[in-house]
This record gives structure tokens, C-alpha cells and sequence, in this order.
């Protein structure tokens, strides 16, 4: 009996094949590259996202607006770019949405709840909500910002 990780269970569970984990009897990703071993994916997109989330709210209380609303931008821009472009998501070839969507988005959301309550927290969880509105639209096959990803405060 070989014993696998939850996310590797998880990744058998969903594409319904006992040795998806094992890399028997699936088509080659972006994933198999050595490049993104080196880096994983849920980690280092849960860090950008609070990156930015925490400059929004950090510029919310500049003193300076038009600096204010230039780096509000910028960080807007940055999750959104971010949830559309392949850092985040790397090709897909099954039917559904990518798994680790969804791990990204209970991972902000567990971070979100070790904060109090405030502006960090609820950007947190506007972004994990992002994340969720990029799986749907993934899994519907509804592309880009176009799946109401502009949802940004």
C-alpha cells in the first residue's frame, strides 16, 4: 500500500483514477515540468495574493491619494492578471477546474481567519472569493475577467 499525501488522494479522487498521483495514464502538464517542482504552486500564490491584498489595504490609509489610487491599481491589476495568467493556473486537460483553486482559496481563507477583523481580513477573503470565481469560471468554461474577476474593492 503506498500512502499519498491528501493532495495527491485528492488529485486520484477527482480525475477518478487510483494512479493519476503516480503519473501512470495521464497526459503530460505543465506541472510534470522540473521548473514548478522547485516552486509549488499553493504557496507561492497564496503569497502574492496577500502581497497584494495587504498594499491595497495599506494604501487605503496613505495619506497621499492620487498615490493612494495609483497603488490601489497596481494591486488590482496585479490579483487580477494574477488569477487569469498561468502562474497561477497552469493548463488544465481535464473536464472541471483545476484543484488546486480551490486549495489556494482555503488556504487565504485560513489565513484570513487567524487575522481580527478588519480591512486585512475582509481583503483576504475578497481575494479567496476571487480565486472561487475563477474555478467556476474554469470549470464552466468561461474565460478571463469576463467571469466578473474585476470584483475587486
Amino acid at each position: 500500500m503506498r500512502l499519498l499525501s491528501p493532495y495527491l488522494q485528492y488529485l486520484d479522487w477527482i480525475t477518478g483514477n487510483p494512479n493519476f498521483s503516480l503519473g501512470i495514464g495521464r497526459p503530460q502538464t505543465n506541472l510534470d515540468r522540473p521548473e514548478h517542482h522547485d516552486e509549488p504552486i499553493v504557496p507561492r500564490a497564496v503569497a502574492v495574493l496577500i502581497s497584494a491584498a495587504a498594499s491595497r489595504v495599506a494604501a487605503a490609509n496613505m495619506t497621499n491619494t492620487g498615490a493612494a489610487q495609483q497603488i490601489t491599481a497596481a494591486a488590482n491589476e496585479t490579483i487580477a492578471g494574477f488569477l487569469d495568467s498561468d502562474d497561477i493556473c497552469p493548463r488544465w486537460p481535464y473536464p472541471g477546474p483545476p484543484p488546486w483553486l480551490g486549495i489556494i482559496a482555503s488556504e487565504l481563507t485560513i489565513a484570513a481567519s487567524a487575522l481580527q477583523p478588519g480591512p486585512l481580513q475582509t481583503g483576504i477573503l475578497q481575494v479567496a472569493g476571487m480565486v472561487l470565481d475563477r474555478s467556476v469560471a474554469l470549470g464552466t468554461g468561461v474565460a478571463g475577467t469576463d467571469a466578473g474577476l474585476t470584483r475587486v474593492a
